[in-house]
């Protein structure tokens, strides 16, 4: 697949994920795997999807790659609060398909 058609994957990926959270549905029991590679950005400042709920399905979810980025300086759109930072995980992880600077617990 060209980078492109995974850029827009992840991102097709990620607003699913986010309507689906917003709308209460759980997602654990309804998608509870994805085979291609799944990355979540989240402003902690976030009161539009819940941080711990994203993170609970996070560890829940089944995928060939995962990283889950927390913005610290960051709400609902952590892509236009810190570009730079957003910039810098779709170069190094996302179009390399690795999770190199994902949150790690």
């Amino acid at each position: 697949m060209k980078k492109g058609g995974r850029i827009m994957l992840i991102i097709l990926s990620v607003l699913l994920t986010c309507i689906l959270i917003a709308v209460g549905t759980d997602l654990a029991k309804q998608v509870p795997e994805l085979k291609i590679p799944v990355y979540f950005f989240h402003g902690i400042y976030d009161y539009t999807v819940s941080y711990n709920l994203a993170r609970d399905y996070f560890e829940q979810l089944k995928a060939p790659i995962k990283g889950f980025y927390t913005f610290t300086r960051s709400a609902h759109s952590p892509m236009f609060e810190e570009p730079e930072k957003m910039q810098q995980i779709l170069r190094s992880d996302v179009l390399a398909g690795k999770n190199n600077p994902a949150d790690i617990e």
